[in-house]
């Protein structure tokens, strides 16, 4: 489903199923968030300040560690399993690369002691007219513990993460610019 991004500056599709948070939670103004409660799935998208002492092909996974650090994912419960570069060809709306990584991290949720192991995709393009890092991360359960409050989730097809990042960063577009001003 196509989604208006930040006041419509930006657009892209959002799977079906999955609702605006800020409409019932506070979201910082540099990120966009979408969650699926059925199912614990999250996608956010978030505009940051380009990391100019990163790598470009480095950025994926510097995005999942931030990612992990700020879910209080201790480095021993995170795990990249693949960190790769789509090509600009692949990101049909803003043609750049798609620098990407993929792997678990073991989390709590809401401060809680039970961790949920949950497939985590992110996805950095940097936008560099704009001095903008675009990340988008998806979120996938795949083992839920009988002691988290998500015990009523069923996790969910790990493979589904992937196909909701494509969809999502290949549908990206920006129509205004000085959205970045």
């Amino acid at each position: 489903m196509k989604r208006s991004l930040f006041g419509g500056a930006i657009s892209c599709d959002v799977p079906n199923g999955f609702a605006d948070v800020s409409e019932f939670r506070q979201v910082p103004d540099n990120q966009e968030v979408f969650a699926d409660a059925a199912t614990d799935r999250c996608v956010i998208i978030e505009l940051l300040q380009m990391e100019d002492t990163i790598g470009d092909s480095a950025t994926g996974v510097f995005y999942f560690n931030e990612i992990a650090d700020s879910n209080a994912c201790a480095p021993t419960d995170r795990h990249v399993a693949q960190a790769f570069t789509m090509p600009a060809s692949e990101v049909h709306g803003l043609q750049v690369p798609a620098h990407i990584a993929v792997g678990t991290q073991a989390v709590a949720k809401y401060k809680e002691a039970a961790k949920n192991v949950i497939q985590v995709y992110v996805c950095c393009l940097r936008l560099p007219r704009a001095t903008t890092d675009l990340v988008v991360s998806v979120t996938v359960p795949i083992s839920v513990d009988p002691n988290s409050s998500s015990r009523g989730h069923v996790p969910t097809d790990v493979d589904e993460g992937s196909v909701f990042l494509k969809a999502i960063f290949r549908s990206l577009a920006v129509h205004d610019w000085d959205l970045f001003q």
